[in-house]
């Protein structure tokens, strides 16, 4: 039997951990073997029920080890899933045994479903998709590969993300509505227009969101990074 490892042994990587074993792959595709970290003290502050096996700089996949990237921020999950797979490591998909996923949907490498996350009729999700508790993909709506939607989030019939979409927790994306790559999306918004790449939208309804010249970091911005290190 093949063996789990979980890249990423922040908040986030310690939950899919739990999902990883509550899902029905789980003893019958693999058994999890532990983490990856280049935080050699990324598990000491309490129990993790996994051990951490090294770091992920310099890893060389074993014979039988399947990945799982649990890492919440999208370029440094990008950056290390093309290093895994740069020397040959395969990447599996986790869906807790909670998750709702039409027949006719498509799941990418490496998704993550986790608890009552819903993925309805002829969704596609890309590679490297997290879907966090309670959130859905409508029908026929496409999620780009990277993109990270964070709890209780509504992606509605026919939206579109591209690449690398950060979607805050409770955000609603309206039917039809367009995403482009590396848009974030904050928490609680409405989003009823298309948004354009790489532009950060808040509120209801969600609007583009520029911090003052003399604020260093936008609300925004920070609850992205705070919810990011929740994943992390």
């Amino acid at each position: 039997m093949k063996q789990l490892v979980i890249i990423g042994a922040g908040g986030f990587g310690r939950e899919v951990l739990d999902w990883a074993r509550q899902s029905e792959a789980c003893g019958r595709d693999w058994l999890v073997k532990g983490f990856l970290d280049d935080n050699p003290q990324a598990l000491a502050g309490g129990p993790a029920g996994a051990p951490l096996l090294g770091p992920i700089a310099g890893h060389v996949p074993a014979a039988g080890e399947v990945f799982i990237c649990a890492i919440g921020q999208v370029a440094a999950k990008r950056r290390c899933v093309e290093e895994i797979r740069g020397r040959g490591g395969e990447f599996t998909r986790v869906v807790h045994r909670s998750a709702v996923v039409s027949p006719s949907a498509v799941l990418g490498e490496g998704v993550i479903l986790c608890p009552h996350s819903v993925v309805t009729a002829r969704a596609r999700l890309g590679d490297f998709v997290a879907v966090n508790l309670h959130s859905t993909v409508a029908h026929d709506a496409v999620v780009g590969e990277w993109s990270q939607l964070h709890c209780h989030v509504d992606v509605t019939g026919a939206v579109v993300l591209g690449e690398g979409v950060l979607v805050g927790s409770h955000a609603s994306i309206l039917p039809g509505v367009k995403i482009g790559a590396g848009a974030v999306v904050g928490a609680g918004s409405v989003v009823m227009r298309d948004v354009p790449a790489r532009t950060t939208v808040f509120g209801v309804p969600a609007r583009p969101y520029a911090a003052p010249a003399c604020q260093e970091e936008s609300p925004i911005r920070a609850g992205a990074r705070a919810e990011e290190g929740s994943q992390s």
